[in-house]
């Protein structure tokens, strides 16, 4: 009998031990979700600005590139999210499963443009101008997909669960609209030098909506929040949030350039060190929202 009830204390022991550790790892997977979800926002616009700036013919071959690597992740992300991984849980509510099948069609057509323009068939400028609304629509969707994915799981969430996932949301809308900012950017010049009577105002108009909000987040995110915590922030993560926005203010300086004066004959000048930097502080966003999920 003592080995028995010494055995019942261990099983009780196991069992009660597997209930934090399982809501530990649903916490755990439901981050990777949201990241996963947040970062594919941006990856239509990411395909979309390389593609246009290989057209005009700015740093062709790493663009090229981009283009490639873009493709790769957003199909290696769409099968992640319904076959799941080694380290990412597929994602099993039949309404979400769908709304990643609508993403999956759009996806499709946008990327055979895609091919095209990597093959000899190639694409006019009008039909890369015409992109934008393929890579809006991507965005739309995976948006959709975030937001069910938040209401599924919210109402069970603790109040510093709930303000982690908003920073983790508003890190990854960092990358969707700097990759925004640089398309409509190329799309304005685009459209001024193969002169297809397209108005580049609302394009100007739109690249400063996404300018000044791209600057408030990253301005919350860098001082704001921080200060606001009741827990002190890692001295890594701060130094990288900052010398993140100080790589975006010297970088901001070019997109101005481009809003002051979009008929500018020289803001083919700008796009060079444009294309390079976008792909730079891009990177620079991911480590910190690594760093940020390693806490």
């Amino acid at each position: 009998m003592p080995f028995i009830r010494l055995l019942f204390v261990i099983c009780l022991t196991v069992v009660s031990s597997l209930g934090p550790l399982r809501a530990a790892q649903a916490e755990t997977s439901y981050d990777q979700h949201v990241l996963l979800i947040g970062e594919q926002s941006a990856l239509g616009h990411r395909l979309v600005r390389s593609i246009c700036f290989a057209q005009a013919g700015i740093d062709v071959a790493r663009n090229r590139r981009v283009i490639e690597q873009t493709r790769t992740k957003i199909s290696t992300a769409l099968l992640a999210l319904t076959e799941g991984t080694d380290t990412i849980s597929p994602i099993t509510n039949g309404n979400i499963r769908t709304q990643i099948g609508s993403v999956a069609m759009v996806w499709k057509g946008l990327d055979k443009k895609a091919v095209a323009f990597l093959s000899g068939t190639g694409l006019t400028d009008e039909e890369v101008l015409k992109l934008t609304f393929k890579s809006q629509s991507l965005e739309k969707l995976w948006r959709n997909v975030s937001q069910s994915l938040e209401l599924q799981t919210s109402v069970n969430q603790a109040p510093e669960k709930l303000a982690r996932t908003r920073i983790i949301t508003t890190a990854t809308n960092q990358s969707q609209l700097l990759q925004e900012a640089g398309k409509e950017a190329c799309l304005i010049h685009l459209a001024h030098a193969s002169q297809t009577g397209q108005t580049e105002t609302a394009q100007v108009e739109s690249l400063k909506g996404i300018l000044a909000t791209f600057d408030q987040n990253i301005f919350d995110l860098t001082f704001v929040r921080p200060a606001q915590s009741p827990i002190a922030q890692p001295d890594v993560l701060e130094q990288a949030a900052f010398n993140t926005w100080q790589d975006w203010v010297g970088l901001e300086t070019l997109f101005q350039g481009i809003i002051e004066d979009p008929n500018s004959q020289d803001m083919i000048n700008l796009l060079p060190d444009m294309s390079f930097g976008i792909e730079f502080l891009d990177t620079k966003l991911h480590e910190n929202i690594a760093i940020f999920m390693s806490l």
